[in-house]
């Protein structure tokens, strides 16, 4: 298959929560200088734009992004079957404050380590967490 995505997305080993909406709860799957993976209870409205609040080091950050598809997606865990839905976000409108802390994320916070690492997903997700708030 091949790759058709412009950044190499990596995943996150930092553990961090979050929350859609102010009331759902979200987890970061993966994060490249492109957009990000999400994991939500209920899925988000592909071609809707978002604000994404991350919380890194003390500050706050704000970033737009536009739901570029929501998959949902049945996990075995310790009680039984649960479903979540895996939403791909493209970041849109990113000025150039914006774009290094995605990199410092990346850097800080993935199992990369740094922008010049190879990537460290492939063709599918993967689990990681991360704190946000769309």
């Amino acid at each position: 298959m091949t790759e058709r995505r412009r950044n190499p997305r990596y995943r996150l080993t930092s553990e961090v929560t979050g929350k859609v909406k102010s009331t759902m709860d979200v987890r970061l799957i993966d994060i490249s200088e492109g957009g990000l993976l999400v994991e939500t209870k209920l899925g988000l409205p592909p071609a809707s734009v978002c604000e994404i609040k991350i919380a890194m080091q003390g500050a706050e950050v704000t970033l737009r992004a536009e739901v570029r598809r929501c998959r949902a997606q049945l996990t075995k865990t310790d009680s039984g079957c649960k479903v979540a839905y895996r939403s791909g976000l493209e970041f849109v409108d990113l000025d150039e404050k914006s774009t290094k802390i995605v990199r410092h994320l990346i850097a800080s916070c993935s199992a990369a380590g740094e922008l010049g690492g190879a990537p460290a997903v492939k063709q599918g997700a993967v689990v990681g967490q991360s704190f946000l708030t769309v």
